[in-house]
């Protein structure tokens, strides 16, 4: 005779909690995936190679720079057609294919030369070739098997970005530090393909699948939504495209000046790094509580109250701050970092739907990746052409706050996707 805990225990599972569990693994996989796409790894470990690269060759801050705006322009032109071919053939095999390919590259960055033109042509080629490891394809996957949840769903996939922020400055910086800079690049390609494609390959179907229900609501949803034209029409689509455009500015700027800046104060390498940690940690709390908001409170209302942390952020790095005050500069900033494009994301699907979310979503990430490629090149010669980081934080203030402004005016949700 059993007792009712033996009997709960042997209780099987039922193919519904199968399929929810399945589907919770999907985010966490895609996650993981995000953590190691180009958006997480190029941002995360580009300054910390600045000071090695520049002792190696003698490059100037804005020559490096120039590396990274190339990078952003072609993930930007070419987002759109990427996240067209997203919904036509399915995101798993392209995102899949991308992956290896990012590796490939990151590793070849191992026998980079003196000659500034090859490191240009690497970068545009990581562009090129890891572009489907860039949010769009991960937003698709996650979107579509999410409706209730979607939010902390998305919140979780993206987290992955704030968790490569966190993990890859400190791996890069110590892999530098131990192995030398160019064996920190064999590294970085060796955990894409170790993390990143082979939680992918595990847990992310290849098409929808498990209980009838779940896989039906699937279907369900990725069969709703506006059109590209439709979209282009509208005119909440532009409000939020020069939202993100004002935001992707500001906010990356500050991210990726972060070590450079600290660094010309004298803060140490290690120091710095971990001031990135921080960033990228808070990053990961920012994206998960505005998820978890999200499915809540009405979703620009929670984008709002997110920015006003890197407002905060630029007045006290505008101040001259260190140490312990500029941890928590990367704090605010990390939080709206992790916010911002998670509000992207939900709103992309519930104004215009999924039917046609990659191509549509990809207009938005391309405005956000324009902002962060025009931004930190344009901060690095506004810097160098001042002497000092006052005047451009206080010009990335204003473009905050006019991103503020754009998403609290936001009309309600359309009745079909409420």
């Amino acid at each position: 005779m059993t007792n009712g805990m033996s009997s709960v225990a042997q209780e099987p599972i039922t193919p519904a909690v199968q399929a929810r569990a399945a589907r919770w693994s999907i985010a966490f996989a895609c996650g993981i995936g995000v953590a190691c796409g180009l958006a997480s790894v190029l941002t995360a470990t580009f300054q910390v190679f600045l000071a090695p690269l520049q002792g190696e060759f003698g490059w100037s801050r804005p020559q490096l720079f120039l590396a990274l705006t190339l990078t952003l322009l072609v993930v930007t032109a070419l987002a759109p057609s990427f996240g067209s071919l997203v919904d036509r053939i399915g995101a798993r095999r392209l995102i899949l294919l991308s992956l290896l390919l990012e590796a490939a590259v990151m590793a070849s960055f191992a026998r980079q030369t003196a000659s500034l033109p090859l490191l240009y042509l690497r970068y545009i080629a990581l562009a090129v070739l890891g572009i489907g490891t860039t949010h769009v394809g991960f937003a698709r996957i996650v979107t579509e098997w999410f409706d209730g949840r979607r939010g902390f769903a998305l919140g979780i996939m993206l987290a992955g970005l704030g968790v490569g922020n966190m993990l890859w400055p400190l791996l890069t910086q110590t892999s530098i530090d131990r192995l030398g800079w160019r064996n920190a690049y064999l590294v970085i390609a060796a955990v894409i393909v170790v993390a990143g494609f082979g939680s992918v390959m595990l847990f992310v179907p290849a098409r929808p699948q498990g209980a009838a229900g779940v896989a039906a609501a699937a279907s369900r949803a990725a069969a709703v939504g506006m059109s590209r034209r439709e979209a282009l029409r509208n005119r909440t689509f532009w409000q939020l495209m020069i939202a993100f455009l004002a935001i992707g500015i500001s906010i990356s700027s500050v991210q990726s000046h972060m070590v450079p800046l600290l660094r010309s104060r004298g803060v140490d390498a290690t120091l710095a790094a971990s001031v990135l940690s921080v960033l990228g940690a808070a990053l990961v709390l920012g994206r998960l509580t505005a998820g978890w908001l999200m499915d809540r409170v009405f979703a620009p209302r929670v984008a709002v109250a997110f920015l006003i942390g890197p407002l905060l952020a630029v007045a006290l790095l505008a101040a001259g701050v260190t140490g312990p005050w500029a941890f928590l500069a990367g704090l605010l900033t990390g939080l709206a970092l992790g916010a911002e494009m998670d509000v992207t994301t939900y709103l992309c699907g519930r104004y215009f739907g999924v039917r046609n979310f990659g191509a549509i979503f990809a207009f938005f990430y391309a405005a956000y990746t324009l902002g962060a490629a025009f931004g930190p090149l344009g901060t690095a010669i506004a810097v160098d052409k001042s002497g000092s980081y006052t005047p451009v934080l206080l010009v990335h203030g204003a473009l905050i706050a006019l991103g503020a402004i754009l998403l609290a005016r936001l009309p309600a949700f359309p009745r079909w996707e409420s």
